[in-house]
């Protein structure tokens, strides 16, 4: 091959390369561009380098739920018990970060919801249905994970923490690690500001409870929403009891008896008039 002929193969390669890579360089169409995105894995939830490190080992705990797609969106069927005593079946469903929506916790088949701003109900919302948003919604694992994502202000109290000997003699229950966290509370619709106290078992690393204090109410209200009775399920842990106490008294108990997780679902099953 002459030097002439050599040059005219190169620019012809050189020009052929440059049109090959230029249509790959064409966008794809926005179908193609969907379903690339739909799928993509998303990142995780509540990623370990972006909390402090202090708290890695209670999001570890939680397991795959927050750690790969598919998981996000879980439903407690089970029992709810009222101050009065009185049960009925009631059903939560919670999807990641903090989005609930509940069944059964109000007569008359009133839904109450929370979809990550602000409390909806399908009938006239009142205190007690806020009540219930907070301890569901703010008072869980996923929300303290959530308001710290956001940037809440963290202190730990300390580790190891058990009852004051002299008060409570022969204690043989656990020790907690507690955490202090001023929070905006978003499932109330006045959002607001609280500095609460969230106990983890030491040993297990789960949430055992969130205890805070209700200015705005009349008498004030010491709080308290209990998560127990943790469940393993498909490799990731879920409260079987949730409970809030005001002041010392139960105000509701519910007891999950299924537990079932799917891919997460549409924002707006959880948006409420």
């Amino acid at each position: 091959m002459s030097e002439r002929s050599s040059r005219r193969f190169c620019l012809g390669s050189i020009r052929f390369f440059l049109l090959t890579a230029g249509l790959l360089l064409v966008p794809l169409p926005a179908r193609l561009q969907a379903q690339a995105r739909v799928t993509s894995t998303p990142p995780e939830l509540f990623a370990r380098g972006a909390l402090p490190s202090s708290v890695r080992r209670h999001v570890d705990r939680l397991g795959e739920r927050v750690r790969s797609p598919g998981r996000e969106r879980v439903i407690l069927t089970g029992e709810l018990t009222d101050a009065s005593g009185a049960r009925f079946a009631a059903r939560v469903i919670h999807q990641l970060p903090v989005l609930v929506r509940v069944q059964g916790f109000r007569p008359g088949g009133i839904e109450l919801a929370f979809d990550g701003s602000r409390p909806g109900s399908t009938g006239a919302l009142t205190t007690a249905d806020e009540d219930v948003m907070e301890s569901l919604a703010a008072d869980s694992v996923e929300g303290f994970l959530e308001t710290l994502r956001l940037g809440g202000a963290l202190r730990l109290l300390g580790r190891r923490f058990r009852p004051d000997p002299r008060r409570f003699p022969g204690y043989t229950g656990p020790s907690f690690d507690i955490y202090e966290l001023s929070v905006a509370v978003r499932a109330r619709r006045n959002r607001p500001a609280r500095t609460k106290r969230y106990y983890f078992d030491w040993r297990t690393g789960l949430l055992h409870g969130a205890r805070y204090t209700d200015f705005s109410q009349t008498p004030v209200l010491r709080v308290e929403t209990r998560f127990s009775g943790w469940m393993d399920v498909d490799r990731s842990a879920y409260p079987g009891r949730i409970e809030r106490y005001e002041n010392g008294r139960l105000v509701f108990s519910f007891v999950a008896t299924a537990i079932s997780a799917g891919p997460r679902g549409s924002p707006s099953d959880f948006r409420l008039p």
